[in-house]
């Protein structure tokens, strides 16, 4: 899955959207499927995470929303082109 994110600095603007997997053959995760999953709990911890490491840059997240596998894939061969 990924969760779309806008960082703001004093550069502007951008994209900056975290991508998550899970091995094919991950034991403990057998059930995940979608990030969206995750207890709501977990992805809560993940934004927090990533506001805090970024605010040691000074820059600014706005979360703009968890997507599903499909959405991800899209996204990392939109960028990869």
């Amino acid at each position: 899955g990924i969760l779309e994110v806008e960082q703001r600095s004093k550069n502007g603007k951008e994209r900056n959207d975290r991508v998550f997997a899970v091995p094919e053959r991950s034991p403990l995760e057998t059930h995940l499927e979608d990030i969206r999953d995750l207890p709501s709990r977990a992805r809560e911890e993940l934004q927090q995470f990533f506001l805090a490491t970024d605010a040691l840059e000074d820059k600014k997240l706005e979360f703009l929303g968890w997507r599903g596998p499909i959405h991800a894939v899209k996204t990392i061969k939109r960028l990869s082109r």
